[in-house]
């Protein structure tokens, strides 16, 4: 059987795809890439061994040469191409991993515990169903993570995603570029400009899930206060008290306070309208304050005018949109019609969001949004059986159509055969061809508002038969 051990491989150099670090040393950047190939070529052909034995000698070769990048990356490949050849491959990883923190130094440090939080999370989620129906044990240390329940997962990968952090400052000069081996390329390393901002963001990345809530105490955290929507120069001052030690909401709140103060005087916004935007998008969603829909636009609407023009504050006019969007759908025509305009509003800040030549996420989503305002949408809604030789009614439901071009189409046996065995283009081709025994055409009443509209349209009568 032909050895499979692509996908854990990626899976665990996808952790890393985003991380780099500045070189604290004068040694020029190596990226071994004649002995990666051999690596490369060694999984292409099936021969994990092999592999391995080449990836351990490049993690020999980029320690003695202090290759801090290279390391990881070789760390990272030992262990996924153990994964379906070594029981507990996972305990062990954790092991090597740990040792390996044991002997180095920063910023690898904080890059590796923030990788080995992501492994206990990754072995919690696998076997979360056994964790649940653990029964808590007294306060013994525990070495075996078998014996660990909930509680002790949540503490240990909270503790990690901190301690990865715990450098700001160190961090924070940390700079990308160096370290391309590990990186995976994209059009957004300006709003993730140091080590910092990447570390910070992934560990929030753990904190605003919501699986500890499953067993949460009566005095759980909850985000409850209006501060939490703050401008961001008044989000960093505000306090939230907790006696939750382990919530993790509390914990990604305060770390959202330090990585928005970091940015606060940035030169250029982009990191910060970036995180800010996350931060407002995380306490909506985990908030319990009654007028968290009001406070949440007014927060992405503060956003979007202080920055306008600045490609990231795109994003914050797509979401304004969006909210515009949701309260065109509640509208009524006949019951609550205070939204009816809104779909408008939409349509004006997409338009306006997409006269800026970039390619930020917020002007892509913009587009698209803008694409399904625009698009003419018709049903028709006809009785099964109408009387013959009398006209008969249809149900229209229309928006962005003036007109339409109607054609009545005699259902013979070779149209229902199509019908029945082949409801695609061949259908719709031959009811085109076919002649048409009434055609005729239609406006409906103008709309103005973007909305779904009905009517009901007059059928002039036909004879005995069957109709498309």
């Amino acid at each position: 059987m032909k050895y499979q051990f692509a996908k854990p491989i990626i899976l665990l150099v996808t952790i890393f795809s985003l991380f780099t670090m500045t070189s604290f040393s004068q040694n020029p950047i190596k990226n071994y890439e004649k002995e990666w190939k051999k690596v490369g070529d060694f999984v292409n052909k099936g021969l994990p061994k092999s592999a391995l034995t080449e990836v351990k000698l490049i993690y020999a070769l980029a320690k003695k040469e202090k290759q801090d990048a290279q390391v990881i990356k070789s760390l990272v490949y030992m262990m996924g191409l153990q994964n379906e050849n070594r029981e507990e491959n996972a305990v062990f990883s954790i092991t090597e991993i740990e040792k390996e923190i044991s002997s180095s130094k920063e910023p690898v440090t904080s890059i590796l515990s923030s990788l080995e939080a992501d492994m206990y999370w990754n072995y919690y989620q696998q076997n979360r169903w056994k964790l649940y129906n653990r029964t808590k044990t007294g306060d013994f240390v525990k070495t075996d993570i078998a014996t660990w329940d909930a509680e002790d997962f949540h503490k240990k990968i909270g503790e990690l995603y901190l301690q990865s952090i715990k450098n700001e400052k160190l961090l924070q000069q940390t700079k990308l570029d160096p370290f391309d081996a590990i990186i995976t390329k994209g059009n957004v390393r300006h709003l993730r400009p140091t080590l910092y901002d990447l570390l910070a963001h992934r560990a929030i990345a753990y904190f605003d899930n919501d699986e500890r809530d499953i067993k949460k105490p009566a005095y759980a955290f909850e985000i409850d206060l209006a501060s939490a929507f703050d401008p961001a120069a008044d989000f960093v001052t505000r306090k939230f008290p907790t006696k939750d030690s382990m919530s993790l909401q509390h914990k990604a709140l305060l770390i959202y306070q330090k990585l928005i103060a970091f940015h606060l005087n940035d030169a250029k916004p982009d990191a910060l309208i970036d995180a800010d935007i996350h931060r407002i998008q995380f306490v909506k969603q985990k908030s319990t304050h009654p007028d968290k829909e009001q406070l949440y636009f007014n927060a992405l609407n503060h956003i979007a005018h202080q920055y306008d023009k600045v490609p990231a504050a795109a994003q914050a006019w797509y979401l304004v949109a969006q909210i515009y969007e949701q309260k065109a759908n509640a509208y009524k025509p006949f019951g609550d019609t205070t939204n009816r305009y809104s779909r408008i509003k939409a349509k004006e800040i997409c338009e306006q969001v997409l006269l800026q030549k970039d390619s930020s996420e917020g002007r892509i989503n913009c587009y698209n949004l803008l694409n399904s305002i625009n698009n003419p949408s018709l049903q028709f809604t006809v009785e099964k059986v109408n009387v013959p030789d009398q006209p008969f009614r249809t149900l229209i439901q229309y928006k962005n159509i003036n007109t339409l071009y109607l054609r009545i189409v005699k259902a013979d046996d070779n149209l229902k055969k199509l019908l029945e065995t082949q409801y695609d283009n061949r259908f719709w081709t031959a009811i085109a061809d076919a002649k048409a025994d009434k055609s005729w055409q239609q406006k409906l009443p103008a709309t103005n508002d973007l909305q779904t509209h009905s009517t009901e349209l007059k059928v002039d009568a036909l004879p005995p038969g069957e109709y498309f």
